[in-house]
Formats: structure tokens, sequence, C-alpha cells
């Protein structure tokens, strides 16, 4: 019975981590710009002390943020903010959190929606 509770336990904190990181919540190529936008869940941005280098790769080339605005109840949604683009082509976000890279694979979630 306590191999079964604690393979439970390690069960719901694996699903944990693998939902706590940054979710795409759209893209926007309004006012002459192309915004994206993204969430954190709020329990990890309590842990987080540094988010910064936020940059889009697209079709091979680097764009670094123009603008970037945090939004929401808890201050857990980003607006970033980039030159235009008119076509998107292997499309992915970096950024660094607490000096770790990360990388969000954009073009997937464009094509899904």
């Amino acid at each position: 019975m306590k191999k079964a509770i604690l393979s439970v336990a390690i069960a719901l904190l694996s699903l944990g981590s693998v939902f706590a990181a940054p979710q795409f919540k759209g893209l926007s190529n309004k006012n002459g710009k192309t915004t994206i936008q993204i969430e954190f869940p709020a329990s990890d941005l309590s842990s987080v002390t540094e988010l910064k280098d936020w940059k889009l790769y697209n079709n091979d080339e680097e764009l670094a943020a123009k603008k970037v605005s945090v939004t929401g109840h808890n201050g857990n949604r980003f607006v970033l903010e980039f030159k235009k683009l008119t076509e998107f082509e292997n499309c992915r976000l970096t950024f660094t959190m607490n000096g770790k890279p990360v990388s969000m694979d954009i073009q997937s979630e464009l094509i899904t929606r």
C-alpha cells in the first residue's frame, strides 16, 4: 500500500512539473508589429527572479523583443512585441529564466490553432 501511495505521489509531482511550463496564448500581426502572448502559472512566477533575453527566431532570423509588457491578475501574462512578420517558418521563442535557457516552439502552436 505504501508503494502505491508513493507511486501516485511521484506521478502527480511529475505531472505538475510538465504543466508548469509557460503556455503560448496568442499571436497578433496588428498595428504594424507582431505581438506574442505567453502565460506562466502563477505558482512558477513566485520562484522566478529574472526573465530576460526575449528573442524570436523565424526563418533563421533572430529578432530581439522591442517591448515586454506584463499583464494579468497575477502579473503572469507576458506580451512581447517584435517587428512585423508576414510569414512564419520554423518560429520559436527563446528567453532565460533565472539564467537557464527556455525555448518555446511557436510554429507548432500556430499550426494547431
